[in-house]
């Protein structure tokens, strides 16, 4: 019969597996992923019409949120940079949008403007003072007179003179008649009338007299 010893005695050897490999989580940035995302918006809605006034805000913030994100993209070794570039150029194309709107918007308000005074506007004629025969209006009867400027004793006789106003429908219906001296200075303060009648009265020491306005003028009875 043979004998069985037991097993020679081994130290007890944990078994340990390699380490796990070490991975380095990537910084974030915050600041590009905001600028990027709100830049896009403002350059989407610079596009709508009217609505697009809403990126005059928007644009800038998103410009200024990518340019400080892509400055701390330095500081955390590149980490958000193509985000923050793309947010850049998103914000300035919108706000280029926004400044293209404005322009268009000013010229056609601009052409607008000029066409409606163009074709409405009717500039009043003046005449400046002279001794020469004065134009009369072809409407004025006979004895009556217009627009004009008149020389006091051969053109225009001295006395009391009348005018019942603009005629109706008038765009100016502001009159005004004035005493002058030879040398075209005014003598006291001149008669007006706004759609009602006046009274002048023309001297034989006065040199000139001026009627301004769409009125008539009639020696007053």
């Amino acid at each position: 019969m043979t004998q069985q010893y037991p097993p020679p005695y081994q130290p007890y050897q944990p078994q340990y597996g390699p380490p796990p490999p070490y991975s380095q989580q990537q910084p974030s940035n915050g600041m590009a992923t905001g600028g990027f995302v709100v830049a896009l918006v403002g350059a989407v809605l610079s596009l709508i019409p009217f609505l697009g006034i809403v990126s005059w805000v928007i644009s800038p913030v998103g410009l200024v949120l990518s340019i400080v994100g892509l400055t701390a993209a330095t500081r955390k070794n590149g980490a958000g940079r193509g985000l923050a570039i793309a947010g850049v150029i998103l914000g300035g194309v919108g706000l280029l949008v926004c400044m293209l709107w404005a322009i268009g918007f000013a010229g056609a308000v601009s052409e607008s403007n000029s066409s409606t005074y163009g074709t409405s506007y009717t500039a009043p004629s003046s005449s400046a003072p002279s001794s020469a025969a004065a134009p009369t209006s072809a409407a004025a009867p006979a004895g009556s007179f217009s627009q004009g400027t008149y020389t006091v004793g051969s053109e225009i006789a001295p006395g009391r003179y009348r005018t019942a106003g603009a005629p109706e429908g008038s765009i100016f219906p502001l009159c005004m008649a004035s005493r002058q001296r030879a040398d075209g200075t005014a003598i006291g303060i001149p008669e007006t009338t706004n759609e009602g009648p006046a009274y002048i009265t023309v001297r034989a020491s006065d040199g000139l007299v001026e009627f301004t306005g769409e009125c008539v003028w009639s020696p007053a009875s």
